[in-house]
């Protein structure tokens, strides 16, 4: 069986699975999440060899370029959107500057690692194999949609984290480099919750917790 339809045969079946999870249970606790995203990374980790070497052919660009490259511009725009969810939250009255938006980055980056390793190691790998003439804005656009997906049914999460998704695969494709890509995540993610919405993610998370 050729690469081009074990991996079509396979995003079919976690589609299928995918879909019909979210229908199902479309409100969950963040740790049914987060354990299932521990399982799928696992799961992940069992093929990384094969998806390293089938799906990511070595980047023209040399491993020093690409870190600082990555570094450089996601730090940049990262800073420039929290700072943006900083001002939009004190003008609506919604900004927590609380000692747990700190302590939230912790938990929050690891989370963000596991969720950008399953799109951009493994999804975004494997739809680079699907279509393989297709360029780097549309597949990551594609993967941006798909990231965004999984956060429905909140519709301004979905809209945000399909925005976010897209920039972060870009990059990916780019200078396949998960940690500036899962820091970002994570700084956003949490300026968002706190700033934007005023929720305090820490007291949300212990309130969810299944003890």
């Amino acid at each position: 069986m050729s690469i081009r339809r074990r991996v079509a045969l396979e995003l079919a079946a976690l589609a299928a699975l995918t879909s019909t999870f979210l229908l199902v249970v479309p409100e969950r606790p963040v740790w049914v999440d987060a354990g299932l995203a521990v399982v799928a990374v696992l799961l992940v980790a069992a093929t990384a060899r094969t998806t390293r070497e089938q799906l990511w052919p070595p980047p023209a660009a040399t491993r020093h370029e690409r870190r600082r490259h990555a570094w450089r511009h996601l730090l940049i725009g990262t800073s420039a959107v929290a700072l943006l969810f900083g001002i939009i939250g004190r003008w609506t009255g919604q900004a927590m500057f609380t000692p747990t938006m700190v302590a939230a980055l912790v938990p929050f980056t690891l989370w963000a690692t596991l969720q950008q390793l399953l799109f951009q190691f493994y999804l975004l790998g494997r739809l680079r194999a699907l279509v393989p003439t297709s360029p780097a804005f549309a597949l990551a656009a594609i993967n941006g949609l798909l990231f965004g997906a999984v956060h429905l049914p909140d519709v301004e999460l979905t809209v945000l984290t399909s925005a976010g998704g897209a920039v972060w695969s870009w990059y990916y494709l780019r200078d396949r480099y998960l940690a500036p890509i899962a820091m970002s995540h994570a700084a956003l993610g949490t300026t968002y919750y706190y700033c934007i919405r005023g929720e305090d993610l820490v007291l949300r998370w212990l309130s969810t917790a299944p003890w």
